[in-house]
């Protein structure tokens, strides 16, 4: 790793784990995250890491936002995922013209944005903006959320074109309806209900074409704001469960030293399986921890120098991104595998930590599909998986 993180943010992190902790089993038990764990986030300012310093933010480097995410991650996957995700639609906001940043931020930094991508509501053009209708799920975050962002489909009835227009559009949150679907086995604490909208106007200010080239509006001159799609979505994505898999290992290995197997004489410690599958464990998670950080530090020296990001090297950070989830749920299997049964008893912390991993792995810009885009783009291939270009 080629840069130094910003350690003011990680003590940030650490001061707030006690609060994070205590009300960890209330996100589970609610299905969103508890309004305590909330304001320690916004009153850290840690909400605002990839807000611009223009508009009350904090302009955070890549590699500091990783840490801080993996960080929060080991004590609770909610919490780190509240703060991951807003984190990236509030990213998005460089795309935006200047008056439509402004309107968003017009109430102070402390905002969350909570957003969906890929199933796209739609759209009609008029009056200088968009009717919005329609249904979309995975909005984590929505019942604190001060906006919703949303991929929509321009006009796809009227298209004479193969392709109708994709854009990303924002409206307040009080205009769309909540539905309480998030009922599954993990990640409950992060209310990633669906939202359903009915002929909601967003002015054109309030959305931008969904495309690699955009200028970035004027409060997003700064570095930051250089880095691609996938660099924004590694910095975060993955990191709540590097977070999630090093809590594992350090229960498994605290647990390993006293518990003595079923028909075994000595404790679990001894047994050469649990100390070779510890260690297989340890060596696959630090890899993949410092792919992502060697590819997070790479891409931001690019974006301090002013270089420009090749589509090999956007595929690198999707690459990174990609193992970095792959290395932690694979950590986390080992490290059940070594606790047995222990790791599947509703009071482990084992048990939540598998559940977690078990759903994450499958985000779409961090599955083991993405292994695959990358080789497509090593290969000459068109990518399947075409915001890899962004």
């Amino acid at each position: 790793m080629h840069w130094e993180p910003d350690t003011s943010l990680l003590d940030a992190a650490r001061e707030i784990a006690p609060i994070i902790r205590e009300h960890s089993e209330e996100a589970e038990r609610e299905r969103r995250l508890s309004q305590h764990v909330l304001k320690a986030l916004r009153e850290t300012g840690l909400l605002r890491m990839t807000t611009p310093r223009s508009l009350g933010g904090l302009e955070t480097d890549p590699v500091t936002r990783a840490l801080v995410g993996e960080e929060i991650g080991r004590h609770d996957s909610a919490a780190a995922w509240t703060l991951e995700n807003p984190l990236d639609w509030a990213f998005f906001c460089c795309r935006l013209p200047d008056e439509g940043a402004e309107e968003i931020y017009s109430r102070g930094a402390d905002i969350l944005i909570a957003a969906q991508f890929g199933r796209p509501l739609k759209a009609t053009s008029t009056n200088g903006g968009y009717r919005i209708s329609g249904r979309a799920p995975f909005v984590s975050n929505c019942y604190d959320a001060d906006w919703i962002l949303s991929m929509v489909v321009v006009d796809e009835d009227e298209s004479a074109g193969p392709e109708p227009e994709m854009r990303m559009v924002y409206f307040p949150s009080e205009q769309c309806e909540i539905i309480d679907t998030w009922d599954v086995m993990g990640m409950r604490g992060t209310g990633s209900n669906d939202i359903s909208v009915t002929d909601v106007y967003v002015p054109k200010s309030r959305t931008f074409p969904m495309m690699p080239d955009f200028e970035p509006g004027s409060h997003y001159r700064g570095p930051l704001y250089r880095l691609p799609v996938v660099g924004a979505a590694a910095s975060g994505i993955p990191t709540p469960m590097l977070g999630v898999a090093r809590r594992a290992l350090d229960e498994v290995t605290e647990l390993a030293r006293t518990k003595t197997p079923v028909a075994s004489s000595g404790l679990l410690k001894e047994r050469a399986s649990a100390q070779v599958q510890l260690g297989r464990a340890e060596a696959i998670l630090r890899s993949g921890r410092l792919l992502l950080l060697d590819s997070l530090s790479e891409a931001w020296r690019r974006c301090v120098d002013g270089e420009t990001h090749s589509l090999e090297q956007k595929a690198d950070l999707l690459l990174a991104m990609a193992h970095a989830m792959s290395s932690a749920v694979q950590a986390v299997e080992l490290a059940c595998s070594i606790a047995g049964t222990t790791a599947f008893r509703a009071t482990s912390p084992l048990e939540r930590c598998f559940r977690d991993v078990e759903t994450m792995r499958h985000h779409v810009f961090a599955s083991e599909q993405r292994y695959g885009t990358f080789g497509q783009v090593c290969l000459g291939v068109p990518p399947d998986f075409p915001v890899v270009a962004f």
